[in-house]
């Protein structure tokens, strides 16, 4: 081999030395580019839930990281909020109060409502126990808003807004609750008339009465239940055909009810039935 042969293949080794080593230098760089890279995006990358749940719980520990200065800061801005709202430490202990009162009271019995019912309704607003005005009276035609019935009298069918209780002429007539004498008069067609108003808002009325009556009773007059008011008589001249009677009729409101729904009664026709 000649001196140029073994010159020119030094000069190929070196080279091959040289590029070996910038290879193994490349690779070297690219590994360490690659762990960098990695740890970067791991870095940005979202916790886990498990060191998500751990660094809620450190961020609800006492002070929540912050300094003096920023716990101040935050306390300010909690205080603010509830004064826009209209919450002071004395609202937030009225609002517990009510609550409290709130669970108590859907704790109460139905018989403890109906107790705080009735102690504020005024006794003015309540309506009285009523009685039947004639004593032991007996009826012999029942009460009908809105159905006709026949009249003997008139011989024809009509509505009738009341109770006949039989009775005599002369037999007293009994004021059905407590109450205060506001008319006492003598209608064309009823007879001498005699009306109390009664607490409730409540209204009864007397007719085909004595004129004895107009003696008795007096406008402005106080009468207690079972308080004589009148006397039977025989001036009604619309139901003049029928049995002697008293025409009772009673309003509630204004509007015109059946007072046998509101007192106990006796008719004629049970009687009957009972005999059978």
């Amino acid at each position: 081999m000649t001196n140029a042969s073994k010159k020119q293949n030094r000069i190929l080794l070196a080279t091959l030395v040289v590029v070996l080593a910038a290879l193994i230098t490349l690779v070297a760089l690219t590994s360490s580019a690659n762990r960098r890279a990695k740890a970067e995006a791991e870095a940005r990358a979202p916790l886990p839930d498990n060191r998500i749940e751990d660094h809620a719980d450190e961020s609800a520990a006492p002070g929540n990281g912050l300094g003096p200065e920023e716990e101040a800061k935050d306390a300010a801005k909690t205080e603010e909020k509830k004064e826009e709202d209209g919450k002071t430490p004395e609202t937030e202990v009225i609002e517990e109060q009510m609550k409290t009162t709130g669970e108590e009271k859907s704790d109460r019995t139905e018989e403890e409502t109906d107790a705080a019912v009735n102690a504020t309704v005024k006794p003015e607003d309540m309506l009285p126990v009523f009685r039947a005005p004639i004593e032991g009276g007996v009826v012999v035609k029942g009460c009908s808003l809105s159905v006709p019935v026949f009249s003997a009298t008139m011989n024809d069918y009509r509505v009738h807004r009341g109770l006949d209780f039989a009775c005599a002429p002369g037999t007293p007539v009994l004021a059905a609750a407590d109450g205060v004498v506001t008319e006492v008069r003598r209608d064309p067609m009823m007879g001498v008339t005699v009306t109390v108003r009664h607490n409730g808002d409540a209204q009864t009325v007397y007719q085909g009465l004595d004129e004895e009556t107009t003696r008795i009773a007096q406008v402005g007059d106080h009468v207690s239940s079972g308080q004589v008011i009148g006397a039977a008589g025989e001036t009604a001249l619309i139901e003049s055909a029928e049995e002697d009677h008293v025409h009772f009729a009673m309003t509630v409101a204004g509007k015109p009810v059946n007072p046998a729904d509101f007192m106990q009664v006796v008719y004629l026709s049970d009687l009957y039935e009972d005999a059978e």
